[in-house]
C-alpha cells in the first residue's frame, strides 16, 4: 500500500503495561498492512508504556480495525484513534 502526503494521518495513542515485545507486536500490525508509520514513539514512565503511532495510507475502516486489534492485545489498557496533522519539515 502506498501513501501520499494527501492521505489523512491517523494517530494511535496506546497505553499498556510495559511488557517486553509489545512494541514490536504493535508495529507488526502496520507492517501486515504494508504501512510504514511516519512516527513511532514509545516511552515507559510510571510503570506504564505509552505508544504513539502516526501513519498515512489506511482507509477509515482499516484504521478502526487496527485499533480494535490492538485493544485486544494482552497488556494493552487503552487505544485511542484520532485524526492528526503532521508538521512538514522546513
Amino acid at each position: 500500500m502506498h501513501s501520499s502526503k494527501a492521505d489523512p494521518v491517523r494517530r494511535y495513542v496506546v497505553r499498556a503495561e510495559p511488557v517486553m515485545g509489545l512494541t514490536a507486536r504493535v508495529l507488526e500490525e502496520f507492517a501486515k498492512r504494508d504501512v510504514l508509520p511516519d512516527l513511532f514513539e514509545a516511552r515507559v514512565s510510571g510503570g506504564e508504556l505509552d505508544l504513539r503511532v502516526d501513519c498515512r495510507g489506511l482507509e477509515s475502516n482499516a484504521a478502526e480495525h487496527v485499533a480494535l486489534v490492538l485493544a485486544n492485545f494482552p497488556g494493552i489498557r487503552d487505544v485511542q484513534l484520532m485524526a492528526a496533522r503532521l508538521r512538514e519539515a522546513a
